[in-house]
């Protein structure tokens, strides 16, 4: 590691010195050429506001003649006369402000403020606008034509500006007529001009207000210029323009102005480029002024700096490959001892089956037996049933367990399960389940998640002696490119996040390298299995998820479990309810194809015990054997693994033989054989080892009866 950073810092300093050695020649004709650019600046600014006071002069001349046409259709009324003639002005109103695309719409207002006459909405609305600057700079005399502020609009329109004449007749004041004015088509017109970033453009009333800017006014900040601006003094010292510096105090923008006044309005047209455009213009342009030795001193540099990218990438490369190497060491041997603890269960399955079978019927048998008796084979059982339960974590580790994922809500599940984790946890230790607002149902097996939970739980409890916090939360998230590339195990998309966060003691490094391994604990012997996790762990790969352990030693830890987001509906929970175990009908014949002879010797003497025909092969030739023999076979129950043909195979033969025969395969261990991605393949009926007597007849009664 030292040595890498040696390397980098030679070549940073190898850089350093190729930009201070010949920084000198950049100065060269620097000041010629910066106040040329500005004499430059100065000529576009011109040209610009030549340009500006041309479309400006035609657009206000329209207005100007619309204006007086309009003028013209009411000059011999009375405002009593043009409210009668309100409905022929409004069409003819409407005419005229269509035909200029500039013109929002004409107005005129009675005495009292209150519109007379619309094009754009006829009847006109009866609220007074005798407030408007636009109405009171007429009431007292004859100002000519007066320029109003910008205003909402209030009919969902545009905002608009204001053009205004006094309406009278025989001197006496009957109205004003006014013309709404779109700033947006000087917008528009200023946007066209921009012919490179940091220009303003803008028309500006002699006090400062805007009518019209390029860029808009920034929301919040001001709409006129104040007394002290550079505008305003410049308007003052020369009325018909000129130039000036300032930081502008609408958007804080420090440019070059030039400004001139629009012949007959009290109105200024406005261009501005920013101060920085100029500055930037001027470094491009020293380029052609550098010496001959600068595009060596540039190659050097860029090649020490390709040199720096290539010597990190190579460093990042070196540790990314050596992390993903780390990753699929861990992966396959995970993978390894997978396959291992699968190919034990099955036979674990098997002897599990002879062993509680047995158990069950000698149970059976003692319930007249002394107590001492009772509680040994009581006893017996209890040490089954917990090797049962191993075996099913060393499946659920291995990923062979057969699944039964249905869409579920998360929140519920979690809230089902609150009271029953607390009561787990005990009172030394709080709980706080925080779901997620608008979670994305996921599709896993409610029944697996719930134990995932548990053992999560339960590992958090044993991390906290002394009693502490648990936190359980669930959230929507997306699993980024960037992420993935660093875990090679998952895909990108969208997840459900579980979280389970404790404060207790941590695990180390080394810990967490080893945490999802089977029969890896640090409890004291006897008080941990060390399958939890392994079991977390496969539940979710097997249910296309992803699982990430964050833990530092006396701070706490944090496991994470990410399952795929489900696109669909959550289904509500549905328990069944509990039945006796049922029995055989008179007639009812089942083959049972197990080639372990003891796990089919019981499974026979169930069945038969049952009250069913009970007809019994070792291994798939056997049972095609008897199905030719016998044809009143209603149901085949047979295992998936066996020596040559395989249980699914078998059924497949059979539904030749005997159309419409109901198949129910029982298993230790699916091999993929009906089981894909984790999930039983569709129209197949399961029934898993170890066999248990209520499992088995309620299963057999299910599926002949369905």
């Amino acid at each position: 590691m030292q040595q890498r950073l040696s390397t980098i810092r030679l070549i940073r300093l190898a850089m350093a010195a190729a930009v201070v050695l010949p920084s000198a020649l950049f100065a060269f004709g620097s000041w010629t050429t910066y106040r040329n650019l500005h004499i430059l600046a100065d000529e576009r600014l011109l040209r610009s506001l030549d340009v500006q006071q041309e479309a400006a002069t035609k657009t206000f001349e329209l207005i100007n003649l619309t204006m007086s046409n309009a003028s013209d259709l009411v000059a011999d009324m009375a405002g009593g006369d043009i409210r009668q003639n309100g409905e022929r002005l409004h069409q003819q109103f409407k005419k005229y402000s269509d035909a200029v695309e500039v013109i929002q719409s004409i107005w005129i207002y009675g005495v009292d403020g209150r519109p007379l006459v619309s094009s754009s909405v006829y009847p006109p609305p009866s609220q007074s606008y005798a407030d408007r600057d636009f109405f009171l700079a007429h009431v007292k005399g004859d100002v000519g034509l007066y320029y109003g502020q910008v205003y909402p609009s209030s009919f969902n329109n545009e905002p608009f500006f204001t053009i205004s004449r006094r309406l009278a007749r025989d001197g006496e004041f009957i109205g004003v007529l006014e013309v709404s004015v779109l700033p947006s088509n000087f917008f528009k017109f200023f946007a066209a001009l921009a012919y490179t970033r940091g220009l303003q453009y803008a028309l500006i009333r002699q006090d400062g207000l805007f009518l019209a800017r390029y860029p808009e006014v920034p929301a919040g900040s001001a709409n006129q210029l104040g007394p002290q601006t550079r505008f305003r003094r410049t308007v003052v010292q020369s009325p018909a323009g000129g130039y000036y510096n300032s930081t502008s105090p609408i958007d804080g923008v420090d440019r070059r102005y030039a400004i001139r006044h629009l012949d007959n309005t009290p109105l200024y047209l406005t261009a501005g480029i920013e101060n920085a455009t100029i500055r930037n213009e001027w470094f491009a342009t020293m380029g052609s002024h550098l010496i001959f030795g600068i595009p060596a001193t540039l190659f050097l540099l860029l090649t020490l700096f390709a040199i720096l990218r290539r010597t990190q990438a190579l460093y990042a490369e070196v540790d990314r490959r050596a992390a993903a190497e780390g990753a699929l060491r861990q992966s396959q041997k995970l993978e390894g001892i997978g396959q291992l603890t699968g190919g034990i269960a099955h036979d674990f399955n098997n002897l599990l089956t002879i062993i509680i079978g047995n158990l069950e019927g000698l149970q059976r048998q003692l319930v007249d037996a002394d107590a001492k008796i009772k509680r040994r084979a009581d006893n017996a059982m209890h040490g089954a049933q917990r090797a049962a339960t191993l075996t099913k974590r060393l499946l659920a580790f291995s990923r062979q367990q057969p699944l039964t994922p249905t869409p579920i809500d998360v929140n519920r599940l979690m809230t089902g399960m609150s009271d029953f984790l607390q009561r787990a946890l005990g009172e030394e230790t709080a709980l706080e389940m925080v779901g997620g607002g608008g979670l994305w149902p996921v599709e896993v097996d409610a029944a697996e998640l719930e134990s995932v939970l548990v053992n999560l739980a339960i590992n958090a409890r044993d991390a906290m002696p002394k009693g502490g916090k648990l936190t359980v939360e669930a959230s929507n998230c997306y699993l980024d490119d960037a992420y993935c590339s660093r875990h090679s195990d998952v895909k990108p998309g969208q997840y459900v996040l579980i979280s389970v966060t404790d404060n207790g003691v941590g695990m180390t490094e080394d810990v967490m390298q080893h945490a999802f391994e089977p029969f890896y604990t640090t409890k004291q012997p006897g008080q941990g299995t060390g399958l939890g996790l392994s079991q977390v762990y496969g539940f979710v790969k097997q249910s296309g998820g992803h699982v990430k352990i964050y833990s530092e030693v006396c701070d706490g830890t944090t496991i994470r479990v990410y399952l795929p987001r489900f696109h669909g509906q959550a289904t509500a929970d549905d328990y069944p309810l509990i039945a006796p175990s049922p029995r055989g009908q008179t007639g009812e014949c089942i083959l049972v194809a197990e080639d372990d002879a003891d796990v089919r010797a019981y499974v026979v003497d169930t069945l038969g015990g049952m009250g069913y025909d009970v007809l019994e092969a070792a291994g798939g030739e056997d049972a095609l054997r008897l199905m030719k023999e016998y044809k009143s076979i209603g149901l085949l129950l047979t295992d998936v693994v066996m020596p040559g043909m395989n249980g699914r195979k078998l059924a497949e033969e059979a539904a030749h033989l005997h159309p419409g025969l109901k198949v129910l395969y029982m298993t230790g261990y699916s091999r993929n054989a009906i089981v894909h991605q984790g999930r039983l393949d569709p129209g197949v009926d399961l029934i898993q080892k170890p066999l248990f007597h209520e499992q088995l007849s309620t299963m057999v009664r299910k599926v002949l009866d369905r």
